[in-house]
């Protein structure tokens, strides 16, 4: 990390010439309607780059005065590293509930809406119901209201729009000197710096990414000159549980490879050991040849699958729904991910019945085939 002397407390803009213009409309937006309550959310299933464009969000709302101090969503953060991530920085994350959203219907006139790596509840992966009035997204899906303050760019990470909005947050003066939003002196503002380097660094795959751009280095340098660096590397080189080591042994004597594909059932897992569908999705791309996975379980009440593609034979998205259904899953840059609820056979899934084997072995042969003719088009 660079030598404290080098340390400045302003960082001028990271690139996007919109951002400017934008940044004044968010900004009198904000001022506008201060005396609402103010939700910044993110998708069901948040990932680092989520995580980090909420934190910095929020960082931006304390810099004009509002009170906001959570970051909200509806499913669950399952992939270690995100836990990770969560737990090291002590993120404010806050679970949607059907309380909260009764009491929010009950004076929606005075809530506003901030959606962070999301563009709407019409998405697969957002499920918070109420229309948002801001929307900062790096996806290629557009608001369904015109009414909505879209910040866009179709760029590797959300977090890299959120740190050059901070940057063209215009200081507040007062008799001693200016305040930036992006000083590196302000509470907290070691950990905004550590979540947005880590949102980037992740999303864009350490910049490997088809849409990974010089706009996102730019701000991930930045931001590593002010992070906490033990912190960072702590969720980069996350633990495991030790029973993620048990399920690579399953995945390995159940996996179906046939290059360029893979595909993985895991059978029946515990609702607390889900993060393992995401783990060995991941792992299994690292396959010399392979450019297609699918690792799916029974998790609960659900069929859950990861899913990664690197492939461009085929559209990810397209994938997800011929195997799982429509409206099952989401995407974004090649990962994606389904939830498909088992209804009626969920007694079967938890147990209290019998014929758990035949249910499983059904369910295999239904995905396997499905799979096998969608990668074979």
């Amino acid at each position: 990390m660079p030598e404290e002397k080098h340390m400045i407390k302003h960082a001028t803009a990271v690139g996007n010439r919109k951002i400017k213009q934008k940044a004044d409309q968010l900004i009198n937006l904000i001022q506008e309607n201060q005396d609402k309550e103010f939700f910044v959310c993110t998708h069901d299933n948040p990932d680092p780059d989520a995580m980090a464009s909420g934190v910095g969000m929020n960082r931006i709302l304390n810099f004009l005065g509002i009170e906001s101090n959570k970051i909200w969503y509806c499913g669950e953060i399952g992939h270690p590293q995100n836990r990770a991530m969560q737990v090291s920085l002590n993120l404010p994350m806050k679970l949607w509930t059907t309380e909260v959203e009764k009491d929010v219907a009950s004076r929606l006139e005075d809530c506003f809406f901030i959606f962070v790596d999301v563009c709407s509840p019409d998405q697969s992966n957002m499920s918070i119901p109420f229309d948002p009035q801001v929307v900062v997204d790096h996806h290629k899906q557009n608001p369904k209201s015109k009414d909505v303050l879209f910040i866009h760019d179709e760029i590797g990470a959300c977090a890299t729009l959120i740190a050059d909005l901070m940057l063209n947050v215009p200081p507040i003066e007062n008799e001693e000197n200016k305040e930036h939003c992006f000083n590196h002196e302000a509470d907290g503002m070691r950990e905004v710096c550590t979540c947005i380097a880590l949102g980037i660094k992740i999303d864009t795959l350490d910049f490997l990414s088809e849409n990974s751009t010089d706009y996102d280095y730019k701000a991930y340098k930045l931001a590593t000159i002010f992070m906490q660096s033990e912190k960072f590397h702590k969720v980069v080189s996350y633990e495991l549980p030790p029973y993620m080591f048990e399920y690579e042994k399953v995945a390995f004597e159940n996996k179906v490879v046939n290059n360029p594909t893979c595909i993985i059932g895991i059978g029946y897992l515990d609702q607390n050991r889900g993060d393992c569908i995401p783990y060995l999705a991941d792992k299994y791309m690292r396959l010399p040849g392979i450019q297609t996975v699918v690792v799916y379980a029974i998790v609960g009440e659900s069929l859950r699958a990861s899913v990664r593609n690197t492939s461009s034979a085929y559209d990810t998205e397209q994938l997800i729904e011929d195997i799982f259904g429509a409206g099952m899953g989401g995407t974004k840059q090649g990962i994606g991910g389904a939830k498909v609820p088992l209804g009626l056979l969920s007694a079967i899934a938890l147990g209290e019945c019998d014929c758990q084997d035949s249910l499983w072995k059904n369910i295999k042969s239904v995905i396997e085939h499905k799979f096998t003719k969608s990668t074979s088009k």
